[in-house]
């Protein structure tokens, strides 16, 4: 029956089914329904919002009488298997002639405007779409190509992603006011998803994208491993894992591949079985090359229990990386230990204001009458957290003077006095070099190991402009005994990474290294020849398994770009710029004796598209580098994933079965990674880490 010409009575439905598919399933119906009007089923608005079927969504079909209709033909015939949305609009002439009158074959023509354009299946219908959306946009309305044919099984399984990755409970697919929804503005055909179904799909999903990761990582060289510990509602510990990777198109990933159960005690013994649990689960054992944990005596303790059961690289000495975030810490909580006083009448003032909204609101009404500056709620700080006294001195800032005037007058405590906001507002800019180091080595989408060093270095600086101020001797005293006792043995992998940095390499580690023993007195810290060394024999190693197997290739080294700091001054000003006669076949040498990045191409700057340009020209050395850039320096990303546990294990959810959590866990990770959301900025992991709110550029 041609499509075009067929009737239906009240309430039916025309399909355009595949001619090849079984018309005994009922998984299988179109989407491009088209339902007469005054239908009286459930069904009746979804159907004049469906766009596309027999009669196109606004426009006439009317096919011109010399003209053959697109979705017309023999059965059988190639070209009555048009699909697309377009050919109700166009027309197929078999003898269309042209301006000349000469006759050219088949076209299609616009049924609207004579337009003609070529009718041949594998030149595509683009033109046409242009000239409707362009020329007759009223005709065609919200037209688009239905070759979607809606599948109940698919819509399950997206329904159970959706589930997971937007923390909506198992009932969400059963809701009544759901399917009415659906049914009414989406597809008739919808049904309802019981609780039950939709969390067995929910288990089949996670099954389906874990063999999909397990396959990925099966491909990859090194993969870099977070986890730390976590206390739900319940009061039953959880371990978080995190795999981070670069992949072949050198680009940084970061997957959840457990979120599970520990049983007590949470002992050193039982924290490396579930970890080792973990990676034989996703068979990555014999890829571990590093894993980052926190500064907690259980997770030290499981590294030797680690080097004993795994072969990791250099004798083990990179596996164990100590989370830089929480070093910084330790070393600034040291430091408030001495503003306490200050700190304390502050947070008391900006508690008095925050906590009554009545307050809140006269505070507002005296900005405005009598400081001239915009209303603003302060932030209050969390005493465990240093870097939300950061950002409640920093959101108090023009605000001092208000602050007092109004707490003094209202506040039986201590009075604010200047001196106070005085000594608060100079730990506040000596804070700064920490928060942005803290902000830096916190990201997840970029490398970090490589940045650690130059980090450091701006940390000792910071000691050396500070130390001498009278209201911070005493802090800085304790923070640097603190700092030395973390970082007199620096750890190999900084040095190496940063070394595959070609803005910094073996001369600049050198530099930030002598940087660094100079501020703080340091005389421990390795030597250029000692880093060399640890090079040299990595790279034989490396060499001597992926030499054999790749082509060398002499593609010139391009000028990237980095980033603009104390570190890089130090750099910019002492390494020379220009280029060097290469002697060296080896790629290691070539890599280390060619031109320095000059310091007007460091903003911005890619290393991982650097060494994507530039993979080819070092072929074994840039499997090096993509190992040594992998490994996180801190156990945000672990961390971070605790937020989300909160929500998916709150007081309503707190008997949610331990094999569900995790596998809602990790499949909202994985479907946030391949929708982009994961996405963000080293600040929005800063800020949903430390859940601060008033995150802002100076």
């Amino acid at each position: 029956m041609d499509a075009g010409n067929s009737s239906f009575g009240r309430g039916e439905v025309r399909e355009a089914r595949d001619p090849h598919s079984d018309s005994s399933s009922d998984d299988e119906l179109p989407r491009n329904l088209v339902v007469q009007q005054g239908i009286n089923s459930v069904g009746e608005e979804a159907a004049s919002n469906v766009v596309g079927g027999g009669t196109g969504p606004l426009g006439s079909t009317s096919t011109p009488a010399d003209s053959t209709p697109a979705d017309s033909g023999d059965s059988g015939s190639k070209m009555s298997r048009r699909r697309s949305w377009v050919w109700k609009h166009f027309s197929i002439k078999k003898r269309f002639k042209d301006k000349d009158g000469v006759d050219i074959g088949p076209r299609a023509v616009c049924h609207y405007c004579d337009t003609n354009y070529s009718s041949k299946s594998n030149h595509g219908v683009g033109q046409h779409t242009r000239h409707l959306r362009t020329k007759h946009e009223d005709k065609i309305g919200g037209a688009s190509d239905s070759n979607f044919v809606y599948s109940k099984e698919k819509m399950r399984h997206g329904l159970a992603l959706y589930v997971a990755a937007a923390e909506q409970p198992f009932t969400f697919g059963g809701d009544i006011r759901f399917e009415y929804f659906v049914q009414n503005f989406l597809n008739p055909s919808f049904a309802k998803v019981s609780r039950n179904s939709t969390r067995s799909d929910t288990k089949k999903a996670y099954s389906d994208v874990k063999k999909e990761l397990i396959s990925e990582f099966a491909s990859l060289g090194a993969i870099g491993f977070t986890s730390d510990m976590w206390s739900g509602i319940n009061n039953r510990g959880y371990i978080c894992v995190t795999a981070h990777y670069i992949d072949s198109s050198w680009t940084l990933r970061k997957k959840i591949i457990a979120f599970r159960l520990v049983e007590f005690p949470h002992d050193a013994e039982q924290i490396f079985e579930s970890i080792m649990g973990v990676l034989r689960d996703f068979e990555v054992v014999d890829k571990v090359f590093s894993i980052t944990f926190d500064n907690h005596s259980a997770n030290t303790a499981t590294i030797p229990l680690f080097k004993r059961n795994l072969t990791p690289p250099y004798f083990g000495e990179l596996l164990h990386i100590r989370c830089v975030c929480h070093v910084i810490n330790l070393v600034v909580q040291d430091g408030l230990k001495h503003i306490t006083p200050q700190i304390k009448k502050i947070r008391d003032a900006v508690l008095f204001i925050a906590t009554s909204p009545s307050r809140q609101q006269e505070f507002d009404k005296l900005c405005a009458s009598c400081y001239n500056v915009k209303p603003k709620s302060m932030n209050s700080d969390v005493q465990t957290r240093w870097n939300s006294t950061y950002i409640m001195l920093k959101s108090c800032r023009k605000y001092s003077d208000a602050i007092s005037a109004f707490v003094n007058q209202r506040y039986r405590g201590t009075p604010l006095t200047p001196a106070d906001w005085k000594i608060g507002f100079e730990f506040m800019k000596f804070l700064k070099v920490f928060y942005v180091a803290t902000v830096a080595c916190s990201g997840v989408r970029y490398p970090t190991s490589c940045i650690v060093l130059n980090n450091l270095y701006n940390i000792s600086l910071n000691f050396v402009n500070h130390r001498e101020q009278p209201n911070l001797v005493s802090a800085c005293i304790d923070m640097e005994g603190k700092f030395r006792k973390y970082y007199e043995e620096m750890p190999p992998i900084y040095l190496l990474a940063a070394v595959m940095d070609p803005r910094i390499k073996l001369e600049g580690v050198s530099l930030l290294l002598s940087g660094i023993g100079t501020n703080l007195g340091i005389t421990t810290l390795p030597s250029s020849a000692f880093v060399n060394d640890l090079l040299t024999i990595m790279y034989a190693k490396y060499d001597a398994k992926f030499g054999p197997n790749v082509t060398r290739t002499a593609a010139p080294l391009t000028s990237p770009t980095s980033s603009n700091d104390a570190s890089w001054f130090l750099l910019s000003s002492s390494l020379g710029i220009g280029s060097s006669n290469v002697t060296s076949r080896v790629e290691l040498s070539k890599y280390l004796e060619l031109e320095s990045v000059s310091a007007n191409d460091r903003i911005n700057f890619d290393i991982l598209a650097w060494w994507k340009k530039n993979e080819e020209k070092y072929p074994v050395l840039s499997i090096m580098a993509r190992d040594l850039l992998t490994p996180p320096v801190s156990s945000v990303a672990s961390e971070s994933a605790f937020s989300a546990g909160k929500r998916v294990l709150d007081e309503r959810r707190s008997r949610l079965a331990p094999d569900i959590l995790d596998c809602l866990m990790c499949l909202k990770d994985w479907e946030d990674a391949r929708l982009g959301i994961e996405k963000r900025s080293a600040k929005d992991e800063f800020r949903g880490y430390f859940a601060d709110s008033d995150i802002e550029s100076d």
